[in-house]
């Protein structure tokens, strides 16, 4: 038998190495990377890159080097187009390890290109929550853009897709502002439709010249500094006066490097550099300094009151806006320590250079300075360091340098839309000078009325011939007042989602500040009292002013208090030896409240009815009436509305029906019985409180920065002037004189009110209104 070869069998191939397999793997997969992103797709990435290239311009002028615009911009995108295409990429092969079955690139640069986005959000203090949404809703608009635009542009797509994609999106944008939730906030529409219908009052206007028009003195203009600045030439070769700089390392602790990089000295060197607007004539004219407040340190701020400087300068005064620039805020070097306080320095040291310089002879400042009527105008920071300024001992009493001060009379301070924090624990008082705060109800960074805090802290001798004042403008904004600041109220980006389409023009809000600026100074420096009753009554200026929302509040020296409710918390006596009661309506004694809730630094009478008929009385002591003349004299109060409280009431379910405007009537009672009741209508309507959408859709508002913007008004007091002499002509039986009882009549079927301030002053105001209202 023969025997059959058996073949032996092969031995199985040897199994290459882990890491071969694994490489192979690798290489495999990789070639996969890109397999589902079609043209189409591609397209779609394209749209990302300039969405997030867009961004990251924006963000570029909002973090400036100070090298250039384009330098900015060009690296910002390169950065952003290396880390998002290096993100992408990796992205993109992660998720094809993972078998992921979409457009595996395009979703790798959407995550890369919104991760970017919400990074850039979030530095600018947008908010976390709102950063995501926003970066999500931006890489998509890149996204959709990018294919719409490939859909187009296909050969494959027919026409009906492309005119489908066309109306789609056409729609989609003119419909955007409809969707429900980019509806603004509900305006208590009763309390508008009230002030439709009440009529104009007459007032009779100033017999005075426009003080917003050019005056008759030719003006010159100069700068003095340091003569060094590497930045900016007027402070540097073109500098006509050099001036001394000033140590300020006793307060200054943290000076980043970059700062010093930047501006070439740190704070033991800060330069006193000021822009000049003085008549060129002969003479002795009032000296204001006119200071910034925190900017972006890199974009110069203090060229932007040229407006007022050389206004100021045609009407006899000598102006100068002084620089405090390298005590702003940048990216990249933060902002210095005791900035509030060493802005106030600052201005003490401008004002001492200021003295020397009116001590050289050949110098412009020789004998041309009078050094006894000063006035400080602050904008923001600004606006709290000339009030620390003004009451500068409370700070700087042990600074040795600061000597010559007291010879220099500071009589008058402007606070423009002015912070007021504490520093080292205490805020400004201002003892027998003119105060004048302006504020806009659109102001999207000091988003609250601080100047009326510096109001309420501002105080007189007796018989003072010095007055305050506020003005509340509903339209006006913070950035406006400075031309170098543009139009945001806040730095790119962020301040692309401030909307400004409610707001009044950029030339309109200067008006304002040139009226009211100019008048106060003419008033305060110049002696013109013709210009008195603007600051008690906005309408006597109608014909200066643009058209716009605006409440004021105002006080002088002759003011004689007959119930300020912070005088102690008994509320039915008063320290004037008044008696006060109240019938039908709710009566407390609370502080008043700015839009973040927080207390103003000062209480008033809190009145809420319903039934339409509460009434609120002071009956006078026999000691107090002998202060009163009644001859030339008027009613003074200041009210606010609260309607605020009420709209809160109706979202919480507890309240319902519209909210009306209040109608209020006032009654005055002599001795002898006689009465007179007059609707305040007649004097001055009540004005609806201007409510504001700060953000471009409502649903941001409560988003952000953390929810600043999340109301929409604030209670801001109204000053009512209702002059002795028109009770007397409506009832000739009744002698202001022996005024023996004051009575608020409520007469709107519901409402909340604030009184303060309410007392007996020298009228200057000149109201002609037509009695048969």
């Amino acid at each position: 038998m023969e025997l059959e070869l058996i073949t032996p069998m092969q031995e199985p191939p040897a199994r290459e190495p882990f890491w071969k397999r694994l490489a192979g793997w690798l290489l495999e997969r990789g070639k996969q990377t890109f397999h589902y992103d079609t043209p189409l797709w591609r397209f779609a990435i394209i749209g990302l890159w300039v969405a997030c290239s867009s961004v990251l311009m924006i963000a570029a002028l909002g973090m400036p080097t100070g090298i250039g615009v384009l330098f900015d911009c060009t690296v910002a995108v390169l950065l952003g187009t290396i880390v998002t295409g290096a993100a992408g990429i990796i992205g993109a092969y992660a998720l094809t390890l993972c078998y992921v079955p979409l457009p595996r690139l395009t979703l790798a640069f959407y995550l890369s290109t919104g991760a970017l986005i919400w990074y850039v959000c979030d530095e600018t203090n947008i908010g976390n929550p709102l950063s995501i949404i926003l970066a999500a809703c931006m890489a998509l608009i890149g996204a959709a853009v990018g294919l719409v635009i490939g859909t187009l542009a296909s050969k494959r797509a027919g026409l009906l897709v492309k005119f489908t994609v066309i109306v789609a999106v056409t729609l989609s944008g003119l419909s955007f502002n409809k969707w429900p939730m980019n509806q603004p906030q509900a305006v208590p529409a009763a309390a508008l439709a009230d002030a439709a219908d009440q009529p104009a009052e007459e007032v009779e206007l100033l017999d005075a010249d426009d003080p917003s028009e050019r005056g008759l003195f030719r003006v010159r203009s100069f700068t003095y500094g340091s003569g060094i600045d590497t930045r900016r030439d007027e402070y540097g070769s073109n500098v006509m006066l050099t001036s001394n700089s000033v140590d300020a390392s006793a307060y200054i602790k943290r000076w980043n490097w970059m700062r010093s990089f930047f501006w070439g000295f740190d704070q033991e060197e800060l330069p006193v550099n000021g822009r000049v607007w003085m008549p060129e004539e002969k003479g002795k004219y009032p000296l204001v300094l006119l200071v910034h407040g925190n900017h972006l340190m890199e974009q110069f701020s203090d060229g932007g009151y040229a407006y007022l400087g050389e206004l100021l300068a045609s009407r006899g005064f000598i102006a100068v806006s002084v620089d405090e620039n390298f005590l702003n805020y940048s990216v990249w070097g933060n902002i210095p320590n005791n900035d509030f306080k060493v802005r106030a320095w600052m201005l003490l040291k401008h004002l001492q250079q200021i003295t020397a310089y009116s001590e050289q002879q050949g110098n412009p400042f020789y004998q041309s300075v009078d050094l006894q009527k000063v006035a400080l105008i602050g904008h923001s920071r600004g606006g709290q360091a000339v009030a620390m300024a003004a009451d500068w001992t409370k700070w700087f009493a042990d600074d040795k340098s600061l000597t010559g001060l007291k010879g220099i009379g500071i009589q008058a301070v402007i606070g423009i839309a002015p912070t007021d924090t504490n520093v080292d624990k205490k805020k400004p008082q201002l003892r027998d000078k003119y105060y004048l705060s302006l504020q806009g109800a659109s102001d999207g960074d000091v988003d609250t009325f601080n100047g009326e805090r510096q109001y309420i802290r501002s105080s007189f001798s007796p018989d003072s011939e010095r007055f305050k004042a506020t003005l509340y403008i509903g339209e006006a904004n913070h950035s406006r007042f400075n031309t170098d600041w543009g139009t945001m109220d806040d730095s790119l980006p962020g301040g692309l989602l401030l909307r400004n389409s409610d707001m009044m023009p950029a030339e309109d809000q200067r008006q304002v500040a040139e009226v009211y600026v100019s008048a106060f100074l003419e008033a305060a420096l110049h002696g013109k009292k013709e210009y008195q009753p603007l600051f008690a009554d906005y309408r006597t200026g109608a014909s200066w002013l643009p058209e716009a929302t605006y409440m004021n509040r105002y006080e002088d020296g002759s003011f004689i208090p007959l119930a300020r409710a912070e005088e102690d918390y008994r509320k039915e006596t008063l320290s004037s030896g008044a008696e006060a009661k109240a019938e039908h309506l709710q009566w407390t004694e609370e502080a008043a409240k700015d839009r973040d809730n927080n207390d103003k630094g000062s209480r008033g009478v809190a009145l809420q009815w319903k039934q339409g008929d509460g009434s609120y009385t002071l009956e006078l002591s026999e000691a107090w009436r002998d202060k009163l003349r009644g001859e030339g004299q008027q009613l003074l109060f200041s009210m606010t509305n609260l309607e605020r409280a009420l709209v809160e009431k109706q979202d919480a379910g507890t309240d319902e029906g519209p909210i009306p405007l209040p109608a209020i009537e006032v009654e005055l009672q002599s001795r002898d019985g006689a009465a007179v009741r007059l609707p305040l209508s007649m004097f001055k309507a009540v004005t609806p409180l201007p409510y504001t959408t700060f953000t471009w859709f409502p649903w941001m508002e409560k988003k952000v920065k953390n929810g600043k913007y999340k109301v929409p008004t604030e209670a801001v007091f109204q000053t009512y002037s209702l002059p002795l002499e028109r009770f007397e002509a409506a009832n000739p039986d009744f002698e202001a004189a022996e005024l023996s009882r004051v009575t608020f009549y409520f007469t709107s079927s519901k409402g909340k009110v604030m009184l303060d301030d309410i007392g007996f002053s020298d009228a200057v105001n000149d109201v002609r209104a037509d009695e048969s209202q």
